[in-house]
């Protein structure tokens, strides 16, 4: 299938590692110029000569701090005169859960106030400062990468912060539909990626977190990149607002 995506330009939060870096791959592969951004100068390069070596795409490594306001205006603005425009956001720079304790009563103030700055903030303000040059071209994507968290009442922040994204994305969609952007939002759950395997080094241990889904096994972070992408592309018109669940079919809730 042809996703038609040859000659977009793309702006990827966290996209120095895991998740991020696997859709600046898919997106690079199907044609897309593409801007990573990271806080660490020196992963940041590495992932963006790897990538580009890999690809043969254009990668632009900038460095940003997506809980500061002025850094996200100059990140967006780099960006978009790098590749001559932005077309698509993909906001996934935000913290990976399970680092510090989120269950009611060990949870902390801050933490909670920088999950939702970093994530809630964050994302908010990346996509109000691509939304003029999308506006341009009259065509726009904008997916956030939310948490499976939202719809599980165990770690406090993570919920919090996840499902505020997914209402954010639906009153973006509401706003900039007639704009031609769309706007959508993936639930991952724990998904393979470099983290996740530096936390859970033991196999047997990724083995019993896999067998929770439905597919006996641990999403990876390239097949969460295959839903992204295609939501990125000209051919997902008819789905925005909404969120869509990667996660390999863990837990047997029915969700209507």
């Amino acid at each position: 299938m042809n996703l038609q995506l040859a000659g977009k330009k793309a702006l990827i939060t966290g996209g120095s590692r895991g998740i991020g870096k696997a859709i600046a791959r898919q997106l690079a592969l199907e044609g897309v110029e593409c801007t990573i951004c990271s806080r660490t100068e020196s992963t940041l390069r590495e992932t963006a000569e790897h990538l580009s070596k890999e690809t043969g795409g254009k990668i632009h490594p900038i460095v940003a701090d997506l809980t500061k306001a002025d850094s996200i205006e100059a990140l967006v603005e780099k960006a978009a005169a790098a590749m001559g425009g932005i077309d698509i956001l993909v906001n996934n720079g935000a913290r990976v859960s399970g680092g510090e304790p989120e269950d009611f009563h060990n949870v902390k103030d801050e933490l909670i106030l920088k999950d939702f700055e970093e994530k809630y903030l964050g994302y908010f303000r990346c996509m109000r400062s691509v939304v003029p040059h999308m506006k341009k071209n009259n065509w726009g994507r904008i997916i956030n990468m939310s948490g499976m968290a939202a719809r599980t009442a165990s770690s406090v922040s993570a919920g919090a912060r996840n499902a505020s994204v997914v209402h954010l994305t639906k009153a973006a969609a509401q706003e900039l539909g007639k704009f031609g952007i769309n706007v959508n939002a993936i639930y991952p759950t724990t998904t393979y990626t470099e983290t996740v395997a530096e936390r859970i080094s033991s196999k047997e241990k990724r083995d019993v977190e896999g067998k929770k889904n439905a597919i006996g096994r641990l999403v990876t972070a390239d097949e969460i990149a295959y839903v992204a992408i295609f939501l990125a592309s000209p051919l997902s018109v008819s789905i925005t607002g909404d969120v869509i669940s990667a996660t390999g079919g863990k837990g047997d809730a029915v969700y209507y």
